[in-house]
């Protein structure tokens, strides 16, 4: 039989240069003066919880919803991630992602995105990338329309990125995991776990963290602004 090639793609500072997340809600406050410092403050307290093992990862993300995008309705979002996901991919991406998505999808590779950014901007992201399948982080809606202050799921991050992934892999009635070959692009070393499980992790531009990992691990490095074309091992 066989075997059906994966590539799996990390977003945040792999695909492209800088994270999404922060980039987006912060957009959002052009212009809201009176709205900067509390959404600082309500940031920076969450992300010094979280650090010292006070709070979960997901309540950084909440808060910073808090002050920026709470009470728009999911049009008014869809309208906003949209114009952000037309620059990003226009602006935004590694010298070298579409080609190395490309490369892919000439093989007849299976192409998914992973990532902790949330659906709300994965989404027209991955649609302008022609990729059709994302996992990542949900965010939830209210019965007025409205944006809930709660995400609607797990925090597609570090080990849950890997469960998440491989739920949504076992949907596919075809997907046998010894009967697939699977590569992980990734930048950061909260996706250890993924690319271990992963038969190729690949650390693009990693941080230094994943880059000690790389050599530990035997993961491929690849520069994908400046350095040697990816496809080529």
């Amino acid at each position: 039989m066989t075997k059906q090639r994966i590539a799996i793609f990390d977003l945040d500072e792999t695909l492209t240069v800088k994270g999404t997340w922060g980039r987006f809600v912060t957009g959002t406050l052009r212009g809201k003066l009176l709205k900067w410092l509390p959404f600082l403050a309500s940031s920076l307290f969450s992300q010094a919880l979280y650090m010292l093992r006070f709070g979960p990862r997901e309540h950084v993300k909440e808060n910073m919803m808090r002050w920026t995008l709470s009470g728009k309705t999911r049009t008014e979002l869809e309208i906003l991630a949209d114009d952000f996901a037309e620059t990003e991919t226009r602006e935004g991406l590694r010298q070298r992602a579409k080609s190395m998505i490309e490369h892919h999808r000439t093989k007849g590779d299976r192409i998914i995105i992973a990532s902790a950014a949330v659906d709300l901007i994965v989404a027209p992201i991955a649609e302008r990338l022609d990729i059709a399948e994302i996992v990542c982080t949900k965010m939830a809606y209210l019965a007025d329309g409205t944006l809930s202050r709660k995400l609607g799921g797990m925090n597609c991050y570090g080990a849950n990125k890997l469960l998440m992934v491989k739920e949504h892999l076992e949907q596919d009635p075809k997907f046998e995991r010894t009967q697939a070959h699977i590569t992980m692009y990734s930048d950061s070393r909260s996706d250890l776990d993924i690319m271990r499980w992963a038969d190729v992790g690949i650390a693009v531009n990693p941080s230094p963290r994943l880059a000690a990992a790389a050599k530990e691990y035997g993961f491929d490095v690849q520069d994908w602004n400046l350095g040697r074309d990816p496809k080529k091992k």
